[in-house]
């Protein structure tokens, strides 16, 4: 097989290591400086860019609409989102409303503060957006709550709170319709002054008493969007807005204890998230790669100064590719920091075989310098053929619109191929000077790992048969195989931004992921938005027409009637002193008991009061041995809660302004409304879009009514839709590629078929395991199948070159080429193996393809190879040749 070329690039190899080892002690010392200054730019100029958006080329077609878009439509920034979750709509709405007014007061930090259905508009006309069956039957409520709206209205105080109960316990006892669910304002209730008794704060326990218990479940989730003064693609410039936010909760008491949980997410905070842990696991997973290579080849090598000398020499390539990358991307991504693991697992590899082959050379007594030699000469041509392959199996990416992986596979290419400068420069250069020699190198294996050596060889026939018949098995599961479109599924699952927007996602009222279609006027909008109602996985559409809400003069009829039952607002009183309070606690205490103890009292209702009783009991008590008033003021603001808030919001809602597309917020018409006059149309999901099939259903049905929708559902179906096509695409430049390759270096078809075929054998395998695993492509293992046609073809055309040059060899298992695969196979699978399990499902889903893949790989070459060179070996006449000599 050795044509003319690659004898040329053995004798080259065979002089540049001879005069690396001549000048050892100089190359060594200009690497050291070398990789010294290298090492010293790469920490100080390499950075992370966690932005999603920068994966993909910016002139894509649905990015280019998704810009326009945003540059028409004032739509909700997603940048920066404060998700306000509340024990009650309104809490939950009054909790997001002091927040945002907070953060509204720091304009050198926001640009603009909004709550989603928050504000003065929506809080005086929130019940027109009821239907009118919804405020009659409010308007029924309240009627029978009407006498205790009076009471409450009057005295605002523990002693009026008091007496509410009281004359509730009453009517209760009387068999009437208090209008409320006792048993709970008793539980609650019993918490405020359990808490106050403990001196702290208490969620409140009124919770939607009056307007908010009309309001859907999702008013209890309320979001605030929030655009900060920094520039959005500078990650790290948003943090002090982030600190300001995280400040403002604390100060207005927006935790647990309130009944309140403030989480925030939205692209920055995702992106900061994701830097920090990026940049923190992928040092640590690199760490842990690096000692676990050196372990596992150690028990290879049996030599401590091989050993080291192989960790410098790959050390050297990472310092070099870390440089490169600085130098030629800049920043890196989610996809392209996990390149030192690569280059660990792949650029190890050179070294392996340098050392491996060096023991077989050393072991049969040449010298130290005539083994080195000797080395570059056997293997340096398939050394260069090797890393040319893995080379071109990354460097495909580079044309791709996926530039996450572009960057990949720029970064890492060239990290291969200064990993074999560096094992043809520091590794032979330390070997001149350090390696050992003599028959020691040579250990004869035991005869158990003699038969396992051959038996791809004893069992070759069964092995082709069965290598068949799992190909074709494994062809068949290949259609199972789908692309998850979720971009969470990336991210650290453990960080707060990415729990939170998992949680707006599941919400069809709050998700981001919605599909927006530009119509040229409001009325085709219309038009547009019922048509689309109609499919299948749509929930609803909104236009601006549907911020104006229907039916509004029977509603304000209504509502009109009800304001007259609302009691008059008194003007406020003074405190009752602790006497008139204790004097009312104990007239309620003595009222719960005699409820609790009545036989035909309903249990629920009994256990309540018994609870109410003995906390009240309880708070008597201990402040009988303290100064009571500061236990007093606790016990008023905890029992009192949101009960004169609301009074105020019941007397706002119930005098609705004419609700017009005119006198609409400004922030609603720039949301709907272009400036030109073209209107939008929002197009909800009625599913949870985090299963990708249901997200690519949804938004394809969308668009076969509307072709050039837009919005961040069809962002995101897209964006996997790019970069699947770019994994296609580099699959099949890198095969062409690298058959190109293999057939100019080697001028042989038959060995390059030989070279590949396990490759092929391997991919659809590994493929067929993602199915019986579970498991699916995304946004990140979507590189693995290119890659491993790049990785893995090494091994093909290392047993190859081997089996073809040294003729005299029976078996190309037992020789030092085979040896070297087997570890350098698995040092990969174990730096791999290690990435699986990193905390970051991005790295993670990296790892567990590559794991498989190369331990599919490893098997292919080592088991199914040598047996298909048998048959091979017996079909040319081969081994009659070989047997006869």
């Amino acid at each position: 097989m050795a044509g003319s070329l690659d004898e040329r690039l053995s004798d080259f190899t065979a002089r540049w290591i001879a005069a690396v080892e001549r000048h050892a002690a100089a190359v060594l010392g200009t690497a050291a400086v070398l990789t010294l200054a290298l090492g010293v730019y790469a920490a100080l100029f390499l950075g992370v860019n966690a932005d999603l958006y920068a994966l993909i080329r910016g002139d894509v077609p649905f990015l280019l609409r998704k810009a326009d878009f945003e540059k028409s439509f004032s739509a909700l920034d997603t940048s920066l989102l404060v998700l306000v979750d509340g024990d009650s709509a309104s809490t939950a709405g009054r909790a997001a409303d002091a927040l945002a007014e907070r953060l509204a007061k720091q304009p050198e930090l926001f640009e603009r503060v909004s709550v989603v259905g928050g504000g003065d508009f929506f809080r005086r006309n929130a019940l027109l957006f009821l239907d009118t069956a919804e405020i009659e039957r409010l308007a029924d409520r309240l009627s029978t709550v009407q006498p205790f709206l009076a009471e409450i209205s009057r005295d605002q105080s523990v002693v009026g709170i008091s007496r509410l109960l009281r004359q509730a316990l009453a009517a209760k006892r009387d068999g009437s319709d208090t209008g409320i669910d006792l048993a709970g304002a008793l539980d609650r209730v019993a918490v405020a002054v359990e808490a106050a008794s403990a001196g702290r704060a208490s969620p409140d326990p009124w919770g939607d008493a009056l307007i908010g218990g009309s309001l859907s479940e999702e008013a209890r989730h309320r979001v605030i969007t929030v655009r900060p003064k920094v520039d959005v693609r500078d990650i790290l410039m948003a943090k002090p807005a982030v600190d300001a936010i995280r400040i403002a909760t604390r100060e207005l008491g927006l935790d647990a204890a309130s009944g309140v949980r403030v989480r925030i997410t939205g692209d920055l905070v995702l992106n900061l998230e994701e830097e920090e842990v990026v940049q923190q696991q992928a040092q640590l997973i690199a760490a842990g790669a690096l000692v676990l290579f050196a372990f596992t080849i150690y028990f290879g090598l049996r030599s401590a100064r091989m050993v080291l000398a192989v960790v410098a020499s790959l050390v050297a390539a990472l310092v070099w590719t870390n440089a490169f990358a600085t130098a030629a991307i800049g920043e890196l991504n989610q996809v392209s920091a996990a390149f030192n693991v690569l280059i660990v697992g792949l650029g190890g590899e050179f070294g392996i075989h340098v050392c491996m082959r060096y023991g077989e050379l050393a072991a049969r007594g040449r010298t130290r310098k005539s083994a080195i030699e000797e080395t570059g000469r056997s293997i340096g041509s398939s050394l260069i053929s090797s890393a040319g392959t893995t080379a071109i199996g990354f460097l495909v990416f580079a044309p791709t619109d996926y530039r996450g992986v572009a960057q990949l596979g720029i970064i890492s290419g060239a990290g291969v191929l200064l990993s074999l400068v560096s094992s043809f420069t520091v590794l032979p250069a330390l070997l001149s000077l350090t390696a050992p020699v003599g028959p020691g190198l040579s250990r004869t294996p035991p005869p158990w790992l003699v038969r396992i050596q051959h038996l791809p060889i004893t069992f070759a026939h069964p092995i082709r048969i069965a290598a068949a018949v799992l190909g074709v098995a494994s062809l068949a599961l290949l259609p199972r195989i789908h692309f998850d479109h979720n971009s969470l599924n990336l991210r650290d699952p453990s960080t707060e931004s990415v729990q939170a927007f998992e949680d707006l996602v599941s919400r069809s009222g709050t998700t981001p992921w919605t599909v927006d279609v530009v119509t040229p006027d409001l009325a085709s909008a219309e038009a547009l938005g019922a048509r689309l109602a109609q499919i299948p996985g749509v929930e609803s559409t909104r236009t601006l027409s549907d911020f104006v809400p229907g039916d509004q003069e029977a509603k304000r009829a209504i509502l009109s009637d009800l304001a007259l039952l609302l009691p008059p607002t008194h003007a406020a009183q003074a405190s009752p002193g602790t006497d008139e309070q204790r004097a009312a606690l104990e007239a309620l205490a003595t009222e719960l008991a005699a409820v609790a103890r009545e036989t035909g009292t309903d249990p629920v209702l009994a256990a309540s009061a018994r609870r109410l009783s003995g906390a009240l009991d309880g708070f008597l008590s201990g402040v009988a041995a303290r100064d009571s008033g500061p236990a007093f003021e606790r016990l008023d603001e905890n029992v009192i809660g949101s009960l004169p808030e609301q009074l105020r919001e019941l007397e706002r809602a119930l005098t609705p302004d004419v609700v017009t597309a005119g006198s609409l917020p400004p922030e609603i018409r720039d949301q709907m409304l272009a400036a030109d006059g073209r209107a939008r149309v929002q197009v909800i999901p009625a599913q949870d879009l985090g299963d990708s099939r249901v997200l690519a259903q949804f938004v394809d049905a969308v668009r076969e009514v509307a072709p050039e929708a837009t919005g961040p559902a069809v962002t995101l179906l897209e964006w996997g839709r790019v970069t699947s096509g770019a994994m296609e695409h580099a699959l099949l430049g890198g095969a062409i590629a690298i058959t190109a390759f293999l057939l100019w270096l080697w001028r042989n078809v038959w060995d390059t078929v030989l070279a590949l075929f396990p490759l092929v054998l391997a991919g659809v395998v590994s493929c067929a395991g993602m199915v019986l695993l579970g498991l699916s492509f995304n946004f990140a293992n979507v590189i693995v199948l290119p890659m491993l046609l790049g990785m893995g073809i090494d091994n093909g055309v290392h047993l190859v070159h081997r089996h073809r040059t040294n003729p005299e060899e029976e078996d190309v298992l037992g020789t030092s080429t085979a040896r070297a695969v087997f570890f350098a196979a698995l040092t990969t699978v174990l730096c791999f193996g290690i990435l699986a399990f990193a905390p970051h499902r991005g790295m993670a889903a990296i790892g567990k393809f590559l794991t498989l893949g190369v331990a599919a790989t490893f098997v292919s070459y080592v088991v199914v190879l040598p047996a298909v060179l048998d048959w091979d070996d017996r079909r040319s006449g081969r081994r009659t040749r070989r047997a006869a000599a």
